[in-house]
């Protein structure tokens, strides 16, 4: 691979939106908030901002049809970023990545999340929700401490 091609993986926001929702919940979502770090909405437009959820906000939609939501005060924790794809998805990825948590220690089950483990202050929390309308991935950073 030449420098540039490298280069260009690195730092091409494009490489974040290939895939299944699943993908670009990893890219713009999970790694950013197991790093503490924003999420990445490059590449992506913003919808208006709905006057009663200020710190609420939506990209998109991908030509997937995805949605990035983006939330600076949820209801539970500090800040929450989800990807909401419509119709049931559910991904070998996504089971495999579950599975090797869990088993890793990194992640504890807690209800419908997975929490993670002491590995990251503050802690951060994954749920997959899926409907037969659609199938949303959210990451929250909680105020827990180990």
């Amino acid at each position: 691979m030449t420098k540039l091609g490298a280069l260009c993986l690195c730092l091409c926001p494009v490489a974040a939106q290939a895939g299944t929702a699943w993908d670009m919940f990893v890219a713009r979502c999970l790694d950013p908030f197991e790093h503490q770090t924003l999420p990445v909405i490059s590449g992506l437009d913003a919808h208006p901002i709905d006057q009663m959820h200020e710190a609420r906000r939506v990209y998109g939609p991908t030509d997937e049809g995805y949605l990035l939501v983006v939330d600076a005060a949820p209801s539970e924790g500090d800040r929450a970023c989800a990807i909401e794809v419509p119709g049931e998805e559910r991904t070998q990825a996504e089971l495999a990545w579950r599975y090797d948590q869990l088993s890793s220690g990194r992640y504890a089950p807690e209800g419908s999340w997975l929490v993670s483990n002491e590995w990251i202050e503050p802690r951060v929390k994954v749920r997959t929700q899926v409907t037969d309308v659609r199938t949303s991935y959210s990451v929250v950073e909680t105020d827990l401490e180990s």
